[in-house]
């Protein structure tokens, strides 16, 4: 059987750094790395960012529709996370339907939600404020401490109430944000277990969750529970509050990166930090999710994504803010004054926007990390397989300020057949370039570099097989995978075929038919476009006069 695979590349460069003994990157050097598609590690579960705050200046934005498109279909974005502030913030559900709606429209498909509460209403917390910290409230009878617990589960599930009732199944749920920081935000401080003593009376997390958990759970359709989304990963901060709660209650182990993360031996350098294996190697049959993150520089952002990925084996990586004023993936000028903005649209993506695009845009749920060798200490390496086999990411980040690294890329048994790249440097934003020539890969310093390659399976056993014998007669991909107006079928061809193309949708219904004409063994690129249909899912069939054919299901994104 012959597979085809699609793979990215992705390459960092940070800056400060020299090379190691024995690794150089000299013109006439190359390094060779392999792809190994047998080594897997972590199901990926999706890319995600908040719509938590500044949501009124994207709905009164004149562009939003436009922006919608860049923040959920270009991005590929898979999971939205949104704030709990029910009973404070009576329009908050309205706009995350909105948010709902105008996803699935850019994506062609539900994004899955996740609700975090920031803190419950003031009438719930000890200081009778949704801001400035302060714990659950609590009464005192006969010298005991009793935190309301049970109010905070009946308000989670009136959350949900609200939430469902607007049409919106949160496929995820996170009990607090943040439990160990005292914010003048909405904010609500819980410990792993309760503290009460002659200075502190905190609520404990432990019990929070088992209050909401055990009552939420009877639901129709119950989400899942990720926690502790503690501020960071140092200071034991995730182990403390996973030790103390019951681990059966969590779907997911989810965390922020504002500590323990950003560096470790050297300050600003993320690849130096022994948290992220330390905290993947805690409990690491349970998905880990990075929930939130939004500081440094753009340098710093793809090595902690790429130490999440790889060292803690995370299942899902979240930015903090998709819009925001002045920063988030896109800066959002003022809407309802266009002599306050920059450009002629009134938005802009920032930098941040495209290193994290060149992970979210190419790495998909359900796709497998994969192993790749060698590895060297300022060229970084890491693979991504989808589950079908017909798409697949490389990422390597060069650590070098300096070097520009001529790679190879080598996957055992198989045969790379075409490629596209698109570079972020210091002074360019994902740009498409051509750096592979003969599988070379030019890595040139300072840059984030994303390749697109298609591969072919080797048949190893032809010579054990009848001479007149075919390994598939027939393949074909459409590419790309969503798209909006027009794309093109790769054919692969082993004899003289006939070939005829019929689409139909999800419900087994033949909208199209159409004979594409004959054409001769080899390699073929036929042009696709969307026929007049809506956005949504359908299914291609390219069969030829045989009897052979090939399904594939694609996306209209718009």
């Amino acid at each position: 059987m012959k597979l085809k695979y699609y793979l990215v590349a992705i390459v960092y460069t940070l800056t400060g750094l020299t090379l190691l003994p024995g690794v150089k990157a000299q013109s006439d050097q190359v390094i060779t790395i392999k792809i190994i598609p047998e080594e897997s590690y972590q199901t990926i579960t999706g890319f995600g960012a908040s719509l938590a705050y500044y949501e009124n200046w994207l709905l009164a934005h004149p562009n939003r529709a436009e922006i919608y498109n860049v923040i959920f279909r270009e991005l590929s974005l898979d999971i939205l996370r949104v704030r709990n502030a029910y009973g404070y913030d009576a329009e908050m559900v309205g706009r995350v339907k909105q948010f709902a709606v105008a996803a699935q429209q850019s994506l062609g498909h539900p994004i899955d939600i996740l609700v975090t509460s920031w803190g419950p209403p003031a009438a719930l917390k000890s200081n009778n404020n949704t801001k400035n910290g302060g714990t659950l409230k609590y009464s005192v009878m006969n010298g005991k401490v009793e935190f309301d617990y049970a109010g905070f589960a009946q308000w989670w599930n009136k959350s949900l109430d609200n939430y469902n009732a607007n049409g919106i199944t949160p496929k995820y749920i996170s009990i607090q944000n943040e439990p160990d920081f005292t914010a003048s935000w909405e904010s609500c401080l819980l410990r792993p277990s309760e503290v009460v003593n002659a200075t502190d009376t905190i609520a404990g997390y432990n019990k929070a969750l088992n209050a909401v958990y055990d009552s939420v759970i009877l639901r129709n359709n119950p989400p899942l529970f990720l926690g502790p989304e503690t501020v960071g990963i140092g200071y034991n901060a995730v182990e403390n509050y996973i030790n103390a709660l019951d681990l059966k209650k969590l779907y997911g182990i989810a965390h922020h990166l504002y500590h323990g993360a950003e560096g470790g031996t050297a300050a600003s350098d993320p690849f130096t930090s022994a948290n992220y294996r330390k905290v993947g190697n805690f409990h690491p049959s349970v998905p880990h999710f990075q929930t939130e993150y939004s500081r440094g520089d753009w340098f710093q952002l793809a090595g902690m994504i790429y130490q999440s990925l790889v060292q803690e084996n995370v299942t899902a990586w979240l930015y903090w803010d998709l819009i925001w004023d002045g920063a988030g993936l896109v800066n959002l000028h003022f809407p309802w004054d266009r002599n306050r903005w920059t450009n002629a649209k009134g938005f802009n993506r920032t930098k941040d926007f495209y290193v994290f695009k060149h992970f979210s845009r190419f790495i998909h749920p359900g796709w497998k990390r994969t192993g790749t060798s060698p590895d060297h200490q300022l060229l970084k390496t890491v693979s991504f397989i989808s589950t079908t086999g017909d798409s697949a990411t490389f990422i390597a980040i060069n650590r070098s300020a300096t070097d520009t690294f001529r790679i190879r890329l080598d996957v055992p048994g198989f045969e790379i057949h075409e490629a596209t790249t698109y570079t972020t440097t210091a002074t360019s934003d994902f740009d498409t370039l051509s750096y592979f020539n003969d599988t070379l890969l030019i890595i040139p310093p300072k840059s984030l570099s994303t390749v697109e390659l298609a591969l072919l399976e080797i048949n190893t056993n032809v010579k054990n097989q009848p001479e007149n014998s075919v390994r598939q007669k027939l393949e074909a991909a459409i590419l790309p995978n969503p798209f909006s107006s027009s794309a093109h079928i790769r054919l692969v061809l082993q004899m003289e075929s006939e070939i005829t193309v019929e689409i139909f949708d999800m419900s087994g219904n033949r909208l199209f038919v159409q004979k594409a004409g004959t054409f001769p063994a080899g390699n073929h690129h036929l042009p696709f476009d969307r026929q007049g249909l809506k956005q949504g899912i359908y299914v291609c069939r390219i069969s030829d006069n045989a009897g052979n054919s090939v399904l594939s299901k694609y996306v209209i994104s718009q």
